[in-house]
């Protein structure tokens, strides 16, 4: 909607947002599904995995970084990035900007489980990640032995990390702006690579699957009032909990000063 700043904490239906990015998602996700169109989606697999794969023969150091940042472990890692990053986000504006985030956090996670829930439910395709559908590629294991990068997946589409770190970065492009989301972006871009690299993934693991769940969230966001809504339940209970919270300090605080 040119000329106007969207707000998705306003309490309205917009039938053009919602046909807009409803309707990108359904074009994203038919031009995967429809064969003239899914050859091209393939032809682009191969070359970027090809190409992205190839880096782990570059030495033993990227090899050994796609070891440590293919291994599960990384995700508990990349988690608690993404949570520091928001808590420095929602802490730079002092207590009125912690609250409003802390709710808006909530009203977030809660969502995006849903969509994610939906998203496991409703679409499972028995797809062959690179490594098992490719006669050739190279094994990170190959060039460090005690790597433990997941390389293989039979159900790679769609992909569950890169979906989550995009619908994050939905979210908080929408409420935040856009310095806020180019960085959320960019952490996403990091922490995908990885698993592209190894074989676990494809391209459009990321881009189709990925993107349009991403799609279909922003119509969610921008065309209905379901933040609004989400936003307004989770704030008395985060506003009570932040209470509850600022109550002990003061007490302990005066405790101890005394």
């Amino acid at each position: 909607m040119a000329g106007r700043e969207i707000d998705i904490f306003e309490r309205r239906w917009d039938k053009g947002q919602l046909a807009l990015w409803g309707g990108l998602s359904i074009l994203l996700f038919g031009s995967w599904l429809l064969p003239a169109t899914r050859e091209i989606w393939d032809a682009i697999d191969v070359v970027f995995f090809r190409a992205l794969n190839e880096t782990v023969t570059w030495g033993r150091g990227f090899a050994t970084f796609w070891a440590l940042t293919g291994d599960r472990l990384f995700d508990i890692f990349s988690a608690l990035v993404l949570a520091g990053f928001y808590l420095a986000v929602i802490t730079r504006g002092g207590m009125k900007e912690f609250r409003h985030g802390l709710a808006f956090g909530a009203a977030t996670i809660v969502l995006l489980g849903l969509v994610i829930t939906l998203q496991r439910e409703m679409i499972s395709f028995p797809r062959y990640s690179p490594s098992m559908a490719l006669d050739t590629y190279h094994s990170i294991q190959d060039f460090v032995l005690w790597s433990r990068a997941k390389e293989g997946s039979n159900t790679s589409f769609p992909g569950d990390h890169a979906t989550v770190s995009m619908l994050l970065t939905l979210a908080w492009w929408l409420a935040y702006g856009r310095r806020v989301g180019l960085i959320a972006l960019g952490l996403t871009v990091v922490f995908t690579l990885p698993r592209l690299a190894a074989g676990a993934h494809w391209l459009t693991d990321v881009l189709v699957g990925g993107g349009f769940v991403t799609f279909a969230a922003a119509a969610l966001f921008l065309g209905t009032p379901a933040m609004h809504h989400a936003y307004g339940f989770f704030r008395q209970y985060t506003d009570r909990l932040t209470n509850r919270g600022l109550a002990t300090y003061e007490r302990l605080r005066d405790r101890y000063a005394d």
